[in-house]
C-alpha cells in the first residue's frame, strides 16, 4: 500500500508538472483558439494492421507523416463497451462497474452517474458530436444526445448484433442475413430517432463521412469549435465493403475493409485542410481493441503480439480481442497536431484512461474531484520527457478482479483466459497462476517464455495491486444494470419483420423488402 501511495504521489507531481507545461503550450496561441478535436476509432483494427507505407493506407501514412505514432499505446479494455467506456471516462471498468458489452436488449448503459467526454467539452464551449458507433447503452437516457453529445448518427451497438440485408456480408461466425421472423434488423439512429432498419451496411461509410463532414461544417459556420467522436464500423465484421472497395486491395476482404476505412480518414483529412483548419484541428486514429481473431481471414493481425505461452503451454486459443495478452489492448495509436506535437514515434506507455485528463487541459475543462481517474497528461506533450506510465492495470472482459498489470517493461499475469480462435479451439480457458507469470514485453512481444523472477519483484507487484484494489473500494463506483428485456430493443415498426422502417437513404434495392 505504501507503494501504491507512493506511486499516486509521483504521479500527481507528473500531473501538476504536465499541466503547468501544457498549460504555458497553449498562452502561445490566443485563448480564444483552442483546437478543434478529431477522435477517430476504429472498431477491431489490430496493433500489425497498420503498416508503413502500405498502398492500401495512404491516408493513414498520410496522418503519420504530420503526426506522432504511439507504439506502446493501450485500449481501456479488450472488449467493445468497456472500452470505449474507459476511453470516455476516464476511469477503470471497475470504476464504472461497465464490465462487459451491452446487447440490443439491455436495459441499462453506462451509468448516469459517470460523466463522459462528450460531457467535459460541452462544458469546455465545444459543440460535440459522435458520427459511429456508441455501445454504451441505447434507450433514450442512455442515448449520446443525452450523454453529453449535441448530434449522433450511426449504430447503437456492434453490426453484428442483428440481421441485415447487405450483401455481400463476409464473416465466418454467424449468418447475419435478415431471413425469419422474430430477427431483429441493425438499426441506423440519427439523435433520438432510428432513421434505417435494417441497416444497409455498404453505404454505412459513405453517410459517416457526409454525416461528419456536415456536422463540422455547420460547426464552423457558427463559429463554434468541434469535437468530433468518430467511432467508425470498420473493420469490425460483417465486412460489407461499397462498390468501389470491393476487390480493390488485392489483400481479400479485410485489406478492402481496410482501404475503405483508409479513405475515411482521407475524407476528414481533405475537409479540414480545405477548410483552412488543418493546423488548429487535433486529430487522432486508433482502435477500440485488437483483432477477433475467430472470424480468420476475414479479422486483422496483432503483429508481433502474438500471445504465443497461450498457444503452447495454454494448449491454443485466441490471445488477441476478449483477452489480456498483448494482442488484445495494444493497439495502433496516431495523433497529429502540426505545430504543436513533432513527427515521429513515442515509445513510453500510453492508454486510453489518458485522453480525458490531456483533453481537459487542451479544451479547459475541469473534472470533478469526487472521484479517482486513471490517466496521466500525454507525456510527449511539450517538453516533458520520461513521464508515461509506470504501471497500467489490464482489464480483462467480465474482469471484476483484474488479474494483469504492465508494470515497466514487465507484464504480470495473476491468471490468463483465452477465446475461441480461427481453428476452433479455446485452449484450457480460464487459469489462476502462482506464483504470476511474467514476461518482458520489450525483449520478448510474443509472452512466449514466462521470467524467472526473485521474491522482491513479486512482492512489489502484490504491494502495489493490493494498494490499487484498496483505492478502488474506497473510491466512488457507479453501478451498472445489465438486465434484458425484448421491450426496450430498438424497433422502427412493431409491425414489419425484423422491425423494418426504410428510409430516403436507404438503398432502393431494399424498397421491396418493405412493400
Amino acid at each position: 500500500y505504501n507503494e501504491y501511495k507512493s506511486y499516486l504521489r509521483k504521479n500527481m507531481r507528473i500531473k501538476y508538472i504536465s499541466i503547468i507545461i501544457v498549460s504555458c503550450i497553449l498562452m502561445h496561441k490566443s485563448k480564444a483558439d483552442k483546437p478543434n478535436i478529431i477522435l477517430m476509432m476504429a472498431d477491431d483494427l489490430g496493433y500489425g494492421d497498420i503498416v508503413a507505407n502500405n498502398p492500401n493506407t495512404p491516408n493513414i501514412q498520410r496522418l503519420f507523416d504530420s503526426g506522432l505514432a504511439l507504439t506502446d499505446y493501450h485500449s481501456a479494455a479488450p472488449v467493445c463497451t468497456p472500452s470505449r467506456a474507459g476511453l470516455l471516462t476516464g476511469r477503470l471498468a471497475q470504476r464504472t462497474g461497465v464490465i462487459s458489452n451491452f446487447s440490443p436488449r439491455s436495459v441499462g448503459g453506462l451509468p448516469l452517474t459517470e460523466r463522459t467526454l462528450g460531457d467535459y467539452m460541452q462544458s469546455a464551449g465545444y459543440t460535440t458530436g459522435i458520427i459511429g458507433k456508441w455501445h454504451l447503452g441505447h434507450t433514450t437516457k442512455y442515448n449520446p444526445v443525452s450523454r453529453g453529445f449535441d448530434y449522433w448518427y450511426g449504430l447503437p451497438y456492434s453490426n453484428d448484433m442483428g440481421c441485415t440485408f447487405t450483401d455481400p456480408a463476409y464473416l465466418k461466425v454467424v449468418n447475419h442475413t435478415c431471413s425469419k421472423p422474430g430477427e431483429l434488423g441493425i438499426p441506423i439512429f440519427e439523435n433520438y430517432d432510428i432513421k434505417e432498419q435494417p441497416a444497409n451496411l455498404s453505404t454505412l461509410s459513405e453517410r459517416y463521412e457526409r454525416k461528419a463532414t456536415t456536422f463540422m461544417s455547420n460547426a464552423l459556420e457558427k463559429k463554434q469549435k468541434f469535437f468530433l467522436y468518430f467511432p467508425m464500423t470498420l473493420v469490425h465484421v460483417p465486412l460489407t465493403p461499397a462498390q468501389q472497395f470491393r476487390n480493390s486491395s488485392g489483400e481479400g476482404h479485410f485489406g478492402d475493409a481496410l482501404h475503405e476505412l483508409d479513405h475515411t480518414v482521407g475524407v476528414m483529412l481533405d475537409f479540414i485542410e480545405s477548410e483552412g483548419i488543418r493546423n488548429n484541428t487535433l486529430f487522432i486514429f486508433t482502435s477500440d481493441n485488437g483483432p477477433w481473431e475467430v472470424e480468420c481471414e476475414f479479422a486483422g493481425t496483432a503483429g508481433s503480439y502474438k500471445g504465443t505461452w497461450q498457444r503452447t503451454y495454454g494448449e491454443g486459443g485466441s490471445a488477441s480481442k476478449m483477452t489480456t495478452w498483448e494482442g488484445g489492448h495494444r493497439v495502433p495509436f496516431i495523433i497529429s497536431w502540426p505545430g504543436m506535437i513533432k513527427h515521429g514515434s513515442y515509445h513510453g506507455i500510453v492508454s486510453a484512461f489518458d485522453v480525458v485528463p490531456t483533453f481537459s487541459k487542451i479544451a479547459g475543462f475541469e473534472l470533478p474531484n469526487d472521484r479517482t481517474f486513471d490517466g496521466i497528461i500525454f507525456p510527449f506533450l511539450g517538453t516533458q520527457r520520461h513521464t508515461s506510465h509506470r504501471v497500467l492495470f489490464i482489464p480483462d472482459e467480465d474482469d471484476r478482479e483484474m488479474r494483469a498489470l504492465r508494470w515497466d517493461q514487465y507484464k504480470v499475469f495473476y491468471g490468463t483466459n483465452t477465446v475461441v480462435d480461427c481453428a476452433g479451439n479455446t485452449g484450457t480457458g480460464f487459469q489462476y497462476h502462482n506464483p504470476a507469470l511474467v514476461f518482458d514485453v520489450e525483449t520478448d512481444p510474443a509472452e512466449s517464455e514466462p521470467l524467472t523472477v526473485n521474491e522482491q519483484f513479486y512482492s512489489a507487484v502484490e504491494e502495489f495491486f493490493t494498494g490499487v484494489k484498496h483505492s478502488i473500494e474506497k473510491d466512488f463506483k457507479s453501478v451498472v444494470n445489465y438486465a434484458e428485456d425484448e421491450a426496450v430493443k430498438p424497433c422502427c415498426n412493431e409491425k414489419h419483420l425484423y422491425c423494418s422502417c426504410n428510409a430516403i437513404e436507404q438503398s432502393r434495392s431494399f424498397d421491396f423488402w418493405f412493400s
